[in-house]
């Protein structure tokens, strides 16, 4: 008989996913925790010091998972000086405490760079995906091959549930993205690009990867010159290449606009995240594309939300304007979860089944899920479908969550719309246990 994972991640592919009997499918996804707690703990140290320090051996209930839960902090804890002095053999060791991958597959010898460590780690069967930040790090979260496998079920399958699109490649791609890079998003929105556009016809922003270490190194400046420190000549090289990438971008969107214009009576395919998107509506509309007119089977793919303000408030309703009537995937997610959760009928954010929705409190450390009705706190979950890492994460986000059956007639949970951040509510958004983390992983590395 299969394994309650096993049975979960069935669902993916099962053509009623999101309509499982609660009460039934509640039972078995504790049975999944307890499998993946079970396979996890031996296989990621900073999950079995976790499980020894809080006294939890056995997930009884939901409530034995929030003990177990990391911060989403943890996958960036790592000394920004591993990566500037080189030492690629910490870093791997770092990855190891916060990951299943033993140290040995990986071979380090000669690296020169982050990109050239994240293609080892890769080379090694795993997939590190990263997610930016502006404090100069970024998050590394590890991938097994059965995960990528696992993510293009999702993509292929459920892709605009509630009516989900038939995998035919009948469109013309534009992906307003890196031609690859360790992203989820970039490689989500390929796969796209495979299974819904025209083979061999999809125009990119950039035929250059993405480059982690640039990523980071900008980052890095910007905290600098926010903070005052940089110096008058790293300003001026900053601003130059800034200056020289807006020309290039703004090229990019150009030819990228005048193939639309081309085919805005076909089936487009238009994946980026929401800067690129609303740069290209922009661009749109100047050449006169009008709000509402593109095809109706066209897909649309966005994402990213708005954390560095460097979009209108009302961006969201103009990207809803215009590409009104074209099919536009709505979800609430993050790059830690296996797919998202999915906008149904009345727009509520549906929670996949392999993931365990877990509202706790500000602080992150009492469970608050009530068996029925909403319930608004700090979102954390345990994907239990991940091989890679532990599923298990406390956000930042603050959300409200219905148990109860969703006005379109499935059974919940359901996040509803009114996703903030704590950070932006006021105060200073720490959660308890990452202090903890932290110090264990910055032991494990230099112990």
């Amino acid at each position: 008989m299969a394994s309650a994972r096993e049975q979960i991640r069935s669902l993916a592919l099962s053509g009623d996913t999101f309509e499982q009997p609660a009460a039934t499918l509640r039972e078995l996804q504790l049975e999944a925790a307890r499998e993946a707690f079970a396979a996890h703990r031996e296989r990621i140290p900073l999950l079995r010091t976790r499980a020894e320090e809080t006294g939890v051996r056995e997930v009884t209930t939901l409530a034995d998972l929030v003990p177990l839960l990391f911060s989403h902090t943890s996958y960036k804890s790592y000394p920004v000086s591993l990566i500037t002095a080189g030492r690629w053999d910490r870093l791997l060791r770092w990855y190891t405490t916060v990951s299943a991958l033993e140290p040995a597959d990986v071979d380090v010898e000669g690296v020169r760079d982050i990109d050239e460590w994240t293609e080892r780690i890769t080379a090694a069967g795993h997939r590190p995906y990263i997610t930016s930040g502006t404090s100069g790090k970024v998050s590394f979260l590890n991938c097994a091959e059965s995960d990528l496998s696992f993510l293009h079920d999702i993509l292929e399958n459920l892709t605009c549930w509630p009516d989900p699109l038939p995998p035919k490649p009948t469109r013309h791609g534009y992906l307003l993205a890196p031609a690859s890079g360790p992203m989820r998003s970039i490689d989500g929105f390929r796969r796209h690009t495979e299974v819904f556009a025209l083979p061999g016809g999809t125009r990119l922003l950039t035929e250059d990867p993405l480059r982690v270490s640039e990523l980071m190194s900008s980052a890095l400046l910007r905290r600098r010159m926010a903070e005052g420190t940089a110096t008058p000549q790293e300003i001026s090289s900053f601003e130059s290449v800034s200056a020289a990438r807006e020309q290039e971008l703004d090229a990019a969107v150009a030819r990228i606009v005048d193939d639309i214009w081309e085919h805005r009576d076909e089936p487009l395919l238009i994946a980026g995240m929401n800067n690129q998107q609303f740069t290209l509506i922009q661009a749109l509309r100047a050449r006169g594309v009008q709000d509402g007119s593109l095809h109706p089977d066209t897909l649309v793919l966005s994402g990213g939300g708005n954390k560095g303000r460097a979009l209108p408030d009302d961006y969201q309703q103009q990207l809803a304007a215009f590409y009104e009537g074209v099919r536009r995937v709505r979800s609430y997610g993050m790059t830690e979860l296996q797919g998202s959760c999915l906008a149904c009928e009345k727009g509520t954010y549906h929670v996949p089944p392999w993931v365990i929705p877990l509202v706790l409190d500000q602080e992150g450390e009492t469970l608050l899920n009530p068996e029925h009705g909403v319930v608004e706190g700090r979102f954390a979950f345990l994907d239990i479908s991940l091989e890679g890492r532990w599923g298990g994460l406390i956000s930042g986000d603050r959300v409200l969550v219905d148990f109860s059956e969703c006005g379109c007639g499935r059974p919940g949970p359901a996040v509803l719309p009114d996703i903030q951040r704590y950070g932006d509510l006021g105060g200073d958004d720490k959660i308890t246990c990452a202090a903890t983390l932290d110090s264990y992983v910055r032991g494990m590395i230099h112990g």
